[in-house]
């Protein structure tokens, strides 16, 4: 019993006495391999501080990978060198001008006697790339525009652009706007024309700057040099035109002189607007009326020669007097006017200022007073129905006062009673005359009564006639007065 408990306390103690053993192992194991990672990362860092330090001092008089210098790629070159390359490019510098229609042309660095002068803008690139930014900076945008402005000869230069044929006035063709234009049936928007004028002084900047920055194309188009029309077809102002001039001259008129018609046409209404400062359109008084005067002289009948019917059934020629029809050319025109700035078609009736009874044949329609000197007589009809036939006394033609004939004249006027004043020629007067009914119709000549006379017709004029009334028996001037309205036709013959 007793060597079986030593056995066992034996072995106890051998198996502590191993584990310990284990463990002082395990340790020095960790501790050499914590010293080895050490030893790596130092490694590491040292490798990333010398690649560091390295491309500083690299890019330190180098240009970034990916720099572009007016649109030339200089990366990793130094200055110097680029230098010495745009010394070179200066003389096999060629800048292309596009313009419009595929049409180029050049100018080389020749003819402006280009050359490369150092003002430091290089260098002041390579100054904002600093070297100990290079982890930041490398992934930045690196495209610089630098000027050259004083690398070639202005004199020079400006000839050079003056002699391009884009710059030639004989060549330019000057933008056009858009417009409105007739077709013969309405006012149609004529689309605006680009042209090929160019803005010189703006031209001129466009390539200079080109030039200043070596680049070697420069579109004219692009750069927005083209004098550019300023009215479009998409101007809302000349849709709005359009469509008002449309409208006004869609109006449709006809003025009805009763024995015939005018239309007023398209192209009178074109030819008759004007534009105010205001922009609207009306039609101009002074382009309307003399073709309203053209109107009326064609249908005018007042005072022109007329045939006439008479009550013995012979016709006579009618040559003088104020009866007929008569445009008033300033109300009509008025009017014209009026229904043309309102837009309302439709039909028109002159203003007369004077009427006849008809537009037929010679004006008269069955109402009107007939005299005949040669059988001293007169009729009166009224709608076509005699109401009197009387034997009349007219003037005296052997002492200068005979009736005026061969014409149709309006009556006047009417007045009962009436008080005929004659004078004479030193303004005195002559006789003073009180009649019961009195009907002038030319001047100071008309129809009356006078009962002192007691006899009528026949040859009574040539001896005792009047001073160129026509005296009437009373009861038959009654019957006249009583019927007859201002106005109408008094004819002699």
């Amino acid at each position: 019993m007793s060597n079986k408990k030593n056995s066992k306390q034996r072995l106890k103690e051998l198996k502590k006495a191993d584990q310990k053993i284990k463990r002082e192992r395990g340790g020095k194991s960790r501790k050499k391999s914590r010293k080895v990672l050490f030893g790596i990362a130092g490694g590491i860092a040292a490798c990333l501080l010398l690649g560091y330090v390295s491309l500083a001092v690299y890019y330190h008089d180098r240009f970034y990978p990916g720099t572009v210098i007016n649109d030339n790629s200089f990366g990793g070159k130094k200055v110097e060198d680029v230098k010495e390359i745009l010394k070179k490019s200066s003389k096999d510098y060629v800048l292309t001008i596009k313009e419009k229609e595929d049409k180029t042309e050049l100018i080389s660095g020749e003819a402006i006697k280009l050359q490369y002068k150092d003002d430091r803008e290089l260098d002041e690139v390579k100054e904002k790339q600093n070297s100990w930014l290079w982890p930041i900076q490398i992934f930045q945008d690196k495209t610089y525009m630098v000027s050259m402005e004083h690398s070639y000869d202005e004199a020079s230069f400006t000839q050079a652009v003056n002699q391009l044929a884009c710059m030639q006035d004989a060549n330019m063709t000057p933008p056009q706007d858009a417009r409105l234009e007739d077709d013969d049936t309405a006012y149609q928007i004529v689309p605006e024309v680009e042209g090929t004028a160019l803005d010189k002084e703006k031209t001129t900047e466009v390539i200079k700057k080109a030039v200043d920055e070596r680049r070697t194309e420069v579109s004219l188009t692009d750069e927005d040099c083209y004098l550019k029309p300023t009215v479009l077809q998409s101007d809302e102002e000349l849709a709005k035109e359009a469509e008002k001039l449309n409208k006004i001259t869609a109006t449709q008129i006809t003025v009805n002189f009763g024995n015939g018609t005018e239309t007023v046409t398209r192209d009178m209404l074109k030819s008759w607007l004007v534009k105010g400062e205001d922009g609207t359109y009306t039609f101009d008084v002074n382009l309307v009326k003399p073709v309203v005067i053209g109107w009326s002289e064609k249908y005018n009948t007042y005072g022109k020669p007329r045939d006439f019917k008479t009550s013995g059934g012979g016709t006579v020629r009618l040559t003088t007097g104020d009866y007929g029809w008569r445009v008033w050319q300033d109300k009509t025109t008025d009017a014209l006017i009026a229904a043309l700035n309102a837009g309302q078609s439709g039909e028109l009736e002159p203003t007369w200022l004077y009427k006849g009874q008809t537009h037929e044949g010679n004006d008269i329609n069955g109402t009107y007073v007939e005299i005949s000197i040669d059988q001293q007589r007169m009729w009166f009809y009224k709608n076509g129905t005699c109401l009197v036939d009387t034997p009349v006394v007219t003037g005296n033609p052997n002492k200068g006062h005979g009736t005026p004939k061969g014409g149709v004249w309006r009556l006047k006027d009417k007045a009962s009673p009436f008080t005929l004043v004659g004078k004479k020629p030193d303004g005195s007067i002559d006789y003073e005359e009180p009649v019961n009914y009195w009907m002038p119709f030319n001047g100071g000549v008309g129809i009356h009564d006078l009962t002192k006379r007691s006899s009528f017709g026949g040859d009574i004029y040539l001896t005792n006639g009047s001073h160129g009334c026509i005296n009437t028996p009373l009861d038959n001037v009654r019957t006249i007065y009583e019927n007859i309205e201002v106005n109408t036709p008094i004819v002699v013959y």
